[in-house]
């Protein structure tokens, strides 16, 4: 398992923004507003700093709405964690990723077919490793990556 530990905003900011470099997302076990609302399971999608100054947070709840959050709103994050998408609590957001991730990589193997370069390679293992071998296994052919793989691509 990968998830780690965030200590701040900055760390936020910072795995955000190199999101396709190491993979994963951000996401606290609730977030609760200066209002008391709550919200399980939230994933943080952008933290916007003006200079070292929060302004605001955008999530993702449970049931897959975004929320644009003003810094002075929020009470507390708890336990927000760097996790790989195979990994989120938040299904909804899990769905939604993992698609978008599939979409990617198999675009990424379509470009690169018969032209296995070592940095292609990096970058698929990335992609896989954060949406897991298993579930890429049910969409994609990942012989490109893994040769030593049968076909498993469903039709």
């Amino acid at each position: 398992m990968m998830t780690k530990q965030i200590s701040g905003f900055e760390d936020m900011n910072t795995i955000l923004a190199n999101e396709r470099k190491i993979g994963g997302v951000i996401e606290s076990d609730y977030l609760r507003l200066s209002t008391g609302e709550e919200y399980n399971n939230i994933v943080i999608t952008k933290v916007e700093l003006l200079g070292s100054a929060l302004c605001s947070i955008g999530c993702v709840t449970e049931e897959g709405q975004l929320l644009i959050v003003n810094a002075k709103e929020v009470s507390i994050i708890h336990q927000p964690k760097h996790k790989k998408i195979h990994e989120l609590s938040n299904q909804s957001y899990k769905h939604t990723k993992m698609q978008e991730k599939l979409k990617y990589l198999k675009r990424l193997i379509a470009l690169n077919e018969g032209s296995y370069n070592p940095f292609f390679r990096e970058e698929a293992l990335l992609v896989i490793k954060d949406i897991g071998l298993k579930n890429v296994k049910k969409e994609i052919d990942v012989s490109a990556v893994y040769p030593d793989e049968k076909i498993y691509t469903i039709a």
